[in-house]
């Protein structure tokens, strides 16, 4: 299933246009795997939803990717230890989770 995230008001403006982006200039498209969970005290159970997981199995590709997305795009500039993209397997799978704040930025360069 394919959908048009721009059309998710519920999914954060900032973290819809990081996803766009990537999708748009990668010509990838997501297979989103999680985006709210009911009692989450992370990213994904804000309102709006600052988190979003998509399917990725491949180490080479969810690196490639992690590393597109991270040098683009600044998680907050006051914590710049934070990725707004991490490719991980916490157990239920490898897969790429993208996460922003509201202080995440494009980075110089990439505007």
């Amino acid at each position: 299933m394919r959908i048009d995230l721009r059309q998710l008001n519920f999914i954060d403006m900032t973290l819809r246009e990081m996803l766009n982006d990537i999708e748009y200039e990668l010509g990838f498209d997501f297979i989103c795997t999680s985006i709210y969970r009911d009692g989450d005290s992370g990213v994904h159970g804000t309102m709006p939803v600052r988190g979003f997981d998509a399917r990725c199995r491949v180490d080479v590709i969810g690196d490639a990717i992690e590393a597109y997305v991270n040098n683009r795009w600044q998680y907050d500039p006051e914590r710049p230890k934070k990725k707004c993209c991490i490719y991980h397997d916490v157990g239920q799978g490898k897969h790429l989770h993208f996460q922003v704040h509201p202080n995440t930025q494009k980075r110089g360069g990439y505007l």
